[in-house]
């Protein structure tokens, strides 16, 4: 039926209803304005009008071309708008000089250049720039890169992103992959977090091409082949291996000019380890990736020599599996390489594990591990022992609110957890304390004698045939020899801010946590750190407002057998916390994160898919000890989606979000090019509604009025001064 004229008019009337077009226009001032405050734009209010000329204060678009060149932007600002303020916040946002830019319109058939007190126009054509993006500094030598491990890797892959190919790294190996994955990983080892959250290509400015959002290729906690292979994969989907010297050590390093002065450099002596000459090479900036503590915690216990059993280190096939099997196993420590061998010699058929430690750590099952990685915003610490809450009942592991690592408030709604290690991740300890095939043993080595252990407190632990020594990992002092230093001021090696040093910090403290593994942190401190060696003008400008003096401090300490460049977590994070608040600019960069960690992770690890892997592996591990033996009734897994559904709800609730258990609304594995336009011209993703706004507007709104004046004083009231017939407030 066709509709009557009267309801054609009603449709009409109501889309040209004089109220929503108001609001229509409420909304697109808003933003409009949220675009110029985030540009760096003075707004001008029309309460500011003085006693001469008036200002207009209507929007419009103005759009900047770059002479010789296709690229342009376009922005909003309004008739008023002074070609000074423009020509200030381009120089801000391309970090160059506000005296080299200059402003030209077309005018007939010649072009007129403009002046600071005029008005901007629609189309302006600017010279003194080649791009709308910062411009890196060049250095007169390369950059170089010690290590090609994880975290090598991801310096060179965001280096060559950017287009910067003046690298060199180099290796001890003859691959990448690096001492943690080729040497320190045992054959049996895999990624106890899920991979979506390790791989070398995280982040969304970091994908391009095959490099996306992880797929089922890669598994969800893959083994050490898997790791390796992806490590292999990434180098050669971005191009980096020609950079990469393999089968090398540096072993020499010389400061070439005073340490403070801009134009030093760094002469490295380089020895190939098949028994070739030794060469120099020069650098300009030096990364360098020594590991994460690289050298066993030697400890001999008396009565090892009567023990009559195997003995060995838990990392570096350290451990002697063939002795696994019908035996039972003590592991000495409780971090996490000690869980990770729990699990070895559990699937390796061992009869029962004890852990023996000097207090017993919280530990972590998949589905909280999951949650954490997969939320745009930091889980707080509260809900994270929630979370832990089923599994620690079900398994008779204790109230993870009564382990001495946690420190909470009566009512339990502040948490923090401090521990000197992370959390060992995973079902299957759990698991096996439930079934009796685990036990944590709350004490300490004392003696051994014949198969049995003799603890500090008298008692013992008999027929024991296999001895793993977790006891944590140490520092190399070579590291800090070859730095000549004593001490690490934030990253910088002896305070030389062109020098970093960079490892998975020692340790655990946080009050809510963002991840249990190392892709965001590495991310952004490559971030951080590329973005200031890129423009090292922003590093003196944050020198001058006294960024050393601020920076933690990390020594020597020979007693406790730690060398300077081994920090622990809590120093890592106030690093980053000062070094991002007195650099906007850098911290910008990682604006991006939280709705691709979100989005990444409901693609690569679907909740159903992976909730459906948990409880298929926790099914398999109790099917094959039965077989086996075991007498355990069955133990059903303790999480359902329903829980996970509640605990999204509480997540919401405490940080006023909206996210599901299913994940964001777009799931598509496209990945929006965004790097066409430049941020500073694109909505802010602070704008999130009008109050905001309004916020925004309130906090810029006194160095508003003072700049206008300044640059229009009789035009513009001062600052507080009150229009002709009204009182000031």
């Amino acid at each position: 039926r066709a509709p009557t004229r009267g309801e054609a008019m009603s449709a009409a009337a109501r889309s040209t209803s004089p109220t929503l077009a108001l609001w229509d226009g409420v909304q697109s001032a808003a933003e409009k304005k949220a675009r110029m405050i985030n540009m760096g734009l003075h707004v001008f209010y029309p309460e500011w009008q003085g006693h001469g000329r008036q200002f207009s204060t209507t929007f419009k678009t103005s759009t900047l071309k770059i002479y010789g060149s296709d690229e342009q932007v376009t922005f909003p600002c309004q008739t008023c708008t002074k070609v000074e303020d423009v020509k200030q916040a381009i120089a801000g946002a391309t970090m160059c000089h506000v005296d080299d830019l200059s402003f030209f319109v077309k005018q007939g058939c010649s072009t007129r250049k403009l002046l600071n007190s005029d008005e901007m126009r629609s189309v302006v054509t600017v010279r003194g720039i080649t791009s709308f993006k910062p411009k890196r500094h060049k250095w007169p030598h390369p950059t170089a890169i010690i290590g090609a491990g994880y975290h090598g890797l991801k310096t060179l892959i965001m280096y060559a992103k950017s287009g910067n190919s003046d690298l060199v790294c180099f290796d001890r190996n003859d691959r990448v992959g690096g001492y943690c994955w080729i040497t320190a990983a045992n054959k049996t080892s895999k990624l106890q977090t899920e991979f979506g959250a390790f791989h070398v290509w995280w982040g969304q400015d970091v994908m391009q091409g095959k490099c996306g959002y992880p797929d089922e290729h890669w598994g969800t906690f893959p083994k050490k082949d898997k790791v390796l292979e992806h490590f292999q994969y990434a180098a050669e989907q971005y191009g980096i291996l020609p950079y990469i010297r393999f089968n090398c050590n540096v072993e020499k390093l010389d400061v070439v000019g005073m340490k403070t002065a801009e134009d030093r450099y760094y002469s490295l002596t380089v020895r190939p380890l098949n028994g070739g000459t030794p060469d120099r090479v020069s650098c300009s900036v030096l990364w360098n990736y020594p590991g994460s503590m690289t050298k066993n915690r030697i400890i001999d216990y008396p009565g090892e020599d009567q023990f009559d059993g195997s003995i060995g280190y838990g990392m570096a096939d350290g451990a002697p599996v063939e002795a696994f099997p019908n035996s039972n196993v003590a592991i000495l420590g409780n971090g996490a390489f000690a869980v990770e061998n729990a699990r070895t010699c559990i699937e390796a058929g061992c009869d029962k594990v004890f852990i023996v430690t000097r207090r017993k750590n919280l530990a972590s099952p998949r589905v909280p591990c999951w949650f954490v990685h997969q939320g745009p915003q930091p889980t707080p610490g509260r809900i994270v022992l929630k979370m832990f809450e089923p599994m620690y009942q079900l398994c008779n592991f204790g109230d993870p609110w009564k382990f001495w690592s946690v420190h909470a408030s009566g009512d339990r709604h502040n948490v923090q957890i401090i521990q000197n290690s992370r959390f060992g991740i995973g079902d299957v300890t759990f698991l096996a304390v439930a079934c009796g095939k685990l036990e944590y043993v709350v004490d300490t080595l004392k003696r051994c004698t014949r198969h049995t252990l003799h603890l500090t407190s008298g008692n013992k632990l008999e027929n024991v045939r296999v001895i793993i020594k977790a006891l944590g990992l140490l520092g190399d002092f070579a590291v800090d020899r070859f730095h000549d230093m004593n001490h690490v001021t934030g990253f910088y090696c002896d305070g030389d801010w062109r020098r970093v040093i960079f490892l998975d910090a020692t340790g655990m403290n946080a009050a809510n946590f963002t991840t249990f593994s190392t892709g965001i942190g590495t991310t952004n401190y490559v971030r951080l750190n590329k973005f200031l060696f890129d423009h090292p003008k922003e590093y003196y400008r944050m020198q001058q407002f006294g960024l050393m003096q601020q920076l933690p401090q990390n020594k020597a300490n020979n007693e406790e057998d730690k060398p300077a460049y081994v920090y622990d977590v809590r120093y890592t994070n106030s690093t980053f916390v000062i070094m991002n608040s007195m650099c906007p600019r850098a911290a910008e960069l990682s604006l991006s994160d939280a709705p691709y960690k979100h989005k990444m992770y409901h693609i690569a690890h679907p909740l159903d898919r992976f909730l459906e892997e948990c409880i298929q592996s926790w099914n398999e591990y109790q099917e094959t000890w039965k077989k086996n033996g075991c007498m355990a009734e069955y133990v059903p897994y303790p999480y359902t989606r329903s829980m996970i559904e509640d605990y999204f709800k509480e997540y919401n609730a405490a940080l006023g979000l909206d996210t599901r258990a299913s994940g964001p609304p777009d799931l598509s594995r496209e990945v929006a090019d965004t790097s066409e336009v430049p941020k500073f011209v694109q909505r802010p993703e602070w704008a999130t509604d009008e109050q905001v706004i309004r916020n925004a507007e309130q906090a810029t709104k006194a160095e508003g009025a003072r700049w206008w004046h300044e640059v229009s004083a009789q035009n513009v009231l001062k600052p507080g001064e009150a229009p002709a017939g009204k009182a000031a407030h």
